[in-house]
């Protein structure tokens, strides 16, 4: 009894919300972990390359950061921002808060208010603990695969090259069935929390799908939507469009003075 007692506690304490959309998910690692492997991670990455830390795009990465990380309202995260020397289009933010944009995706983000989605966007991946929910399920997808692995050895007349395609197949299974969709959907739900974090923060919403199609003209090579841990930018504009009318109330609210969407970069 006592055993059962401790699993329920445990799994009351493994649930979480996700925001905005009410997604209930399922952690097993706790946030110190993620975030003490945040603040590892960042240094590290930080020591490898080339950080801005005067200028002009600069001070607008940390204006948009503290803006966005205000309304995001996670007293725990130590909110720091850094902008990389490099011409990598991407931008990341860690566990605990870390946050890296690269100046390779200025352009592609035009405007302050194309920064303030992006910075949204990966707030709410840490936010949301996705990176945590991530990890969970890879410890459960294991677990279950070492199970069927110790039936199939006592059990099976299976050979040794039989069992070796089996288990190769449920792996791909396990990662295209399970682990892809569910990656598919942590990016959509951190467009739909960027996208209210950004409104809350007093940018204009709308411009949240005007970076997907910025980004979508990037073009390059991509792999079928089905083996993609990211929703096409078709997808996500329209998954945007569904909960717009909810961010502009948000942002008539908080609507910024001056020109926070005209050109940049």
């Amino acid at each position: 009894m006592t055993r059962i007692l401790c699993l329920c506690a445990l799994g009351l304490m493994a649930c979480n919300k996700v925001p905005y959309t009410g997604r209930k998910q399922v952690n097993v690692v706790p946030g110190i972990i993620m975030n003490a492997a945040g603040k590892q991670s960042y240094a590290a990455t930080l020591s490898e390359v080339s950080v801005m830390t005067t200028g002009d795009d600069h001070q607008t990465l940390t204006r948009v950061g503290k803006r966005i990380s205000k309304v995001a309202n996670e007293p725990k995260f130590d909110w720091q921002y850094s902008l990389i020397d490099d011409p990598t289009v991407n931008a990341w933010c860690l566990p605990g808060g870390y946050i890296g944009f690269y100046s390779g995706i200025l352009p592609t983000l035009k405007n302050e208010s194309g920064m303030a989605f992006v910075m949204g966007h990966e707030v709410g991946h840490a936010i949301a603990k996705h990176g945590a929910e991530r990890m969970s399920q890879q410890i459960g997808v294991i677990g279950g695969l070492t199970v069927i692995q110790a039936w199939v050895d006592g059990k099976s007349k299976l050979t040794p090259e039989q069992k070796t395609v089996l288990f190769g197949a449920l792996g791909l299974g396990a990662e295209v069935g399970v682990l892809l969709p569910f990656s598919r959907m942590h990016e959509s739900e951190a467009d739909v929390i960027g996208m209210m974090y950004m409104a809350e923060a007093g940018y204009p919403p709308e411009e949240a799908q005007q970076v997907w199609v910025r980004m979508g003209a990037l073009g390059g090579e991509k792999p079928p939507v089905f083996l993609s841990t990211h929703p096409s930018e078709k997808q996500r504009i329209e998954n945007l469009k569904k909960w717009l009318p909810q961010a502009k109330k948000k942002y008539a609210r908080a609507k910024l003075p001056g020109d926070v969407t005209g050109d940049r970069w």
